[in-house]
């Protein structure tokens, strides 16, 4: 009976046991990243409720026991958005994480192989990564950064391919030198900005970085994160960190798209018919206003029917000869992963990209190998190698290089090119007369002969002209790190940074630019640069709380440009087309030479108390051979922080606690600019020549041994928070950036023989001060549907402090003949200057102007003249000068970004919307398309001033009045605000299922479609209001002169990980 009873409590256990098993089950699975498809070891997956919980193993798949009825599993890992699923009756639950924007932008770089957790941080630097700019359908990088990041404005000046972004960091840093950031990557500093030395065809350096290439880019803005950079950092730095391989399995990942753009917003220009009736209706206008003041009438209303060989009407729509829909593709594969000694990554890629325009084109071949080696486990090597061969084409579109004006430019052409006039005679060969276009059956109303206007036929300049870039860039760098004591480290980077570039162009002598001679040029340049950094790193915590950061290094840096190329002039053979070819001539043509070195000691100094007060300083002393007697400057930032949230009473509190990050920060510093001076500026030099045939030099430089770097004081003032555990984080910062030296030409006297009356002087000032607010979010968490947001403001006010004297009026012209911005004390830099218009007068149909004293004026062509409002007493005529009003700024008051990511289920939804405004801008495109000489005209011309509509928008038309559409005149008519919301891409992708893919071999799988600035919300009445036909310029910003617009993209494309 005892042992009965002994056997009874096993019994019972027994079968409890049983009963346990009955009700539980084993469910297994594998988890995934959700955009790579790979498998994430070490999740942690827990059943809710419960303490009952497993890691996933290295290859993502995880088994664990799970009651019978159901549950809930709960996902979770570092740098991923946890989410929660239900069991259901499957004993299989895969689950695919979302990476964690916010987690993985908790480190950043901070410059010389540093990195700082971002709530660590006190400076101001923005973070973008791959997934923000990948896929795009971009050249460069930095095209893809729009609106991405606060206090960084990015403007697309047109919509050639391969034309370098306008890129600026909180505002405008200089008005002579470049306002342009330091471009860092993996460590060197990068060449940047157009290297063409062909004006019709761009070429960006920065385009020969592949994007998909890219892990991650950093953005420096205030004095404590740019002080390292020392003399280059007044436009801040963006430093750009390419992908690098992970330890475990291996992976080839192949990236793909193909794609179509087209033009959009294009002008509605008159046909033919109402061209015709048009410009005859403005020559009885000017015969009217003839006979008024007692001349003939003699004009003749010449403008009349072409007929093409059916003897129909020509009615020739020239967008059509000049803008297609253009395909592009591109593809990148790579193949990376690691074992506990080397990491690697290793790309190939190429992109064929055709424009909107014909004959516009960008190919890219690229290649890329990092590779980290632990040699032993205290020292590692590495390298980081790219090579990269781009071709860029265009046609001369008048868009870059200063061409706005021009009689061939692609963007102008189809707005002035009479619609009744043919490309072709019907014979099929081209209309032109000499040099132009041909007439047509057009009359020239003053004379009586063939109308000839003087501007090209544009199937010429397609069919026969080219104008090629070609860059042939490697970027490499080793590096060896030492730790000879725990926490400290010894590094040395050595890098190259060499571009080969080859400039191409060709003029047919059948018509146009080079008409019966026909010319070649063929340029070649090399950029070299190599960079020597060394560099000390100890981290140490002592005591538990006193974590100490510190970095000293030095940095040598030589660079050198030789350009040199030549123009062979009439062809001789018109079989070539080449510079090889036959021609009578050649001369000498954009030679250059120059070449700087560079030599710097910086540091830095990082230290917090228990991870809540903060403080850093860093700190550069650079030497510059390009600066006169004084060569060396120091440069600093100091910093400090608090994170008030890290304090015991924040955490106990239940209150308080939801708050679960609040840090104050703030920083000051000087740092300088160098970029854009030249080489020799500082010293007098003389230029070879020719004086009739013997050899001679001229003066051509007046040097100032005494100028220096430009210096710019930042002031950052900042509060970064999180709430509900990070689910909401966001960051206000105010910044206060006062330049000071602005270098500026200082009149002289012409007695004195000075090259350009002028001579190079630190002696400008300058003040950019505003806000920026980030705002990150996940909105949503459920299992099956995720939204997070992501939107940044940027606010800026822009004030020119100092000139060289108080009333002086820096004027800048647009292609060397329109002046329309002036940069003067007190207001923002460029502000155009224009006559206020009152607009057209009820009574005549004539343009009304206000004087400065407050006279209005009224126009009336070849007729009255410019009288009072009475028509008959005569006045002098406006000036821009005398009675122009200022509108501005021209540099955007508030700009930034909103994104939005929806992931439901397998399917993802991205749109993101880039958002601009407070500026003004020139539209002078405008006040051509309404120019009554032949020029052709905007629709609108159609709401004219006749008797019968006396209100109307336009005045009464006047053969030959360039003067009342403000072609002649700068007027405020043609003076727009340049707001603007623009919905810059819109994607829908689908993850396919990993149980489904896994058969065939393939890890992860997404489709993806997607559009390019999809939509664009704006009053602007131009192509773009993004425009800006004077690129660059720091002080000509906010004009669009005949410049091409932007295209819209269309992409298909696919990501595949094996």
């Amino acid at each position: 009976m005892k042992k009965i009873l002994h056997l009874v409590p096993l019994t019972a256990l027994a079968l409890s046991s049983i009963s346990a098993q009955a009700q539980t089950r084993p469910i297994s699975g594998r988890v995934t990243d959700r955009s790579t498809g790979e498998g994430i070891p070490g999740v942690t997956v827990l059943l809710k409720g419960t303490s009952t919980g497993v890691s996933t193993n290295s290859d993502g798949t995880y088994t664990l026991s799970a009651p019978a009825g159901g549950g809930t599993l709960v996902f979770s890992s570092v740098g991923y958005i946890s989410i929660e699923q239900n069991i259901g009756t499957e004993n299989t639950l895969n689950a695919a994480l979302a990476a964690d924007s916010k987690a993985l932008s908790e480190v950043v770089v901070v410059g010389y192989g540093s990195a700082q957790n971002r709530r660590e941080l006190t400076g101001s630097i923005a973070t973008v990564t791959a997934a923000q700019i990948a896929n795009k359908p971009v050249q460069s990088f930095e095209q893809a950064l729009q609106g991405q990041a606060a206090g960084v404005n990015i403007t697309t000046p047109n919509g050639v391919l391969n034309a370098s972004p306008v890129v600026r960091i909180r505002g405008v840093n200089s008005i002579t030198l470049s306002s342009a950031p330091l471009y860092v990557i993996d460590g060197i500093p990068a060449f940047s900005g157009n290297s063409s030395a062909v004006g019709s065809v761009p070429n960006n350096p920065l385009s020969n970085i592949n994007p998909a290439d890219i892990e991650s880019v950093e953005v420096l803005k205030d004095a404590s994160a740019t002080a390292i950079y020392g003399s280059r950092a007044a436009g801040g730095v963006i430093v750009v960190t390419t992908k690098k391989g992970r330890r475990g399995q291996s992976k080839l990942s192949l990236d793909s798209w193909v794609g179509w753009n087209e033009p959009v917003r294009l002008y509605d220009v008159l046909n033919a018919a109402d061209y015709i009736a048009i410009k005859n209706e403005a020559v009885r206008n000017l015969n009217a206003n003839r006979v008024a003041i007692g001349q003939p009438a003699s004009n003749i209303e010449g403008f009349k029917p072409t007929l093409d060989g059916s003897g129909n009407p020509v009615d020739t729509r020239w967008y059509d000869y000049i803008y297609r829909t253009g395909f592009s593709t591109s593809n990148t594969l790579n193949f990376s992963g690691g074992t506990d000694k080397t990491t690697y990554y290793t790309s190939v890629g190429y992109t064929d990209q055709k424009g909107m325009l014909e004959g516009n084109t960008f190919k890219r071949a690229s290649a890329r190998l990092n590779i980290d080696h632990k040699l032993f486990s205290r020292f590692s090597v590495g390298a980081r190698v790219g090579y990269t061969n781009s071709r860029t084409a265009s046609p001369n579109s008048g868009s870059v290089g200063d061409g706005a004006f021009g009689t061939a430019g692609l963007g102008r052409l189809p707005l002035v090119l009479p619609p009744n006039v043919p490309a072709r005679n019907p014979d099929g060969t081209y209309n032109i007369s000499g040099a132009g276009i041909g007439p047509g059956a057009n009359i020239n109303p003053t004379n009586g002969q063939p109308l000839l206007p003087g501007y090209y036929n544009p199937l010429v300049d397609l069919e026969n002209n080219y104008f090629r870039s070609e860059g042939n860039d490697i970027q490499g760098s080793v590096y060896a790190d030492l730790e000879p004591l725990k926490g400290l480290h010894l590094r040395t980077n050595y890098g190259i940074y060499n571009i080969a570039f080859e400039d191409q162009a060709f003029y047919t002598p059948i018509a146009g630019d080079s008409y019966n001679i026909g010319s070649a040029f063929n340029f070649y340049r090399t950029n070299k640069r190599w960079n020597w950094q060394n560099t000390a790193q100890y981290d140490v915590t002592l005591a538990e709380k006193h974590n100490i950061s510190l970095l000293a290094g030095t940095e040598y840096q030589s660079t050198r440009i030789d350009r040199w190329g030549a123009n062979r002039t009439s062809v001789s053979d018109p079989f070539f087309t080449t510079f090889q070819g036959g021609y009578s001539n050649i001369v000498n043509s954009g030679s250059f030479q120059g070449e700087n070195f560079l030599m710097s000691y910086f540091g830095r100094v990082n230290y917090n108390f228990s991870r809540k007060y903060l403080v850093a300083l860093n700190a550069r002393r650079d030497g510059y051979s390009a600066w006169g007697n004084e060569k060396w400057g120091n440069f600093y930032g100091v910093s400090a922080g608090y994170i008030v949230s890290e304090e015991e009473f924040w955490k106990n509190s239940s209150l308080l606690n939801t708050v679960s990050l609040l840090k104050f920060t703030g920083s000051y510093g000087e740092v300088g600019n160098n970029q854009g001076i030249a080489d020799f500026g500082t010293r007098d030099l003389y230029s070879p020549a020719l004086y009739g045939a013997n050899n001679t030099f001229f003066f051509s430089n007046a040097g100032n041994a005494a100028l220096s770097w430009e210096t710019s004081k930042k002031t950052d003032v900042g509060l970064s928070f999180g709430l509900f555990e990070d689910r909401v984080q966001g960051d206000i910062a105010y910044y206060r950036n006062l330049v000071d030296g602005l270098i500026l030409n200082v009149p002289q006297a012409p007695s004195r023989g000075i090259p350009d009356n002028a001579i190079a002087a630190n002696i400008g000032s300058m003040r950019n001060t505003g806000i920026e607010l980030n705002l990150r979010t996940t909105a949503i968490n459920k299992p099956n549907f995720n939204w997070s947001v992501n939107a940044n403001l940027t606010t800026l006010k822009n004030r020119v402090l100092k000139l060289v004297t108080a009333d002086q009026r820096i004027g800048t012209a647009t292609s060397g003949l329109e002046t329309v911005n002036f940069t003067t004390v007190g207001r923002s830099v460029g502000e155009i200057l224009a006559v206020p218009s009152l607009g057209v007068n009820p009574e005549n149909g004539r343009r009304m102007i206000r004087k400065a004293d407050g006279t209005v004026v009224q126009y009336n062509h070849l007729g009255q003249g410019w009288t009072l409002m009475d028509g008959v007493t005569p006045t002098p005529a406006p000036s821009q000068l005398a009675d122009g009003q200022y509108y501005g700024p021209t540099l955007p008051t508030w700009y930034g970004g909103f994104d939005n990511t929806f992931r439901y289920k397998s399917f993802d939804l991205g749109i993101f919307i880039q958002f601009s405004g407070g500026n003004y801008i020139y539209n002078g495109t405008k006040a051509g398309l309404h120019d009554q000489r032949f020029w052709n005209n905007e629709v609108d011309i159609k709401d004219r001033w006749t008797p019968e509509s006396p209100n109307a928008k336009w005045p009464r038309v006047v053969y030959g009045d360039n003067v009342s559409n403000g072609s002649a005149l700068v007027m405020s008519s043609n003076v727009e605000k340049g707001d603007f919301a623009r919905l810059r891409n819109v994607s829908l992708g689908y993850n396919f299922a990993s149980d489904f893919i896994n058969k065939y071999g393939v890890s992860n799988a997404r489709f993806y479609v997607q559009v390019q600035n999809a939509a664009l919300l704006t009053n602007y009445s131009g192509i773009d209001p993004e425009i800006s036909t004077n690129g660059s310029n720091n002080t000509a910003a906010g004009v669009d002169r005949n410049s091409v617009g932007q295209a819209r993209s269309y992409t298909v494309g696919l990501n595949l990980g094996f």
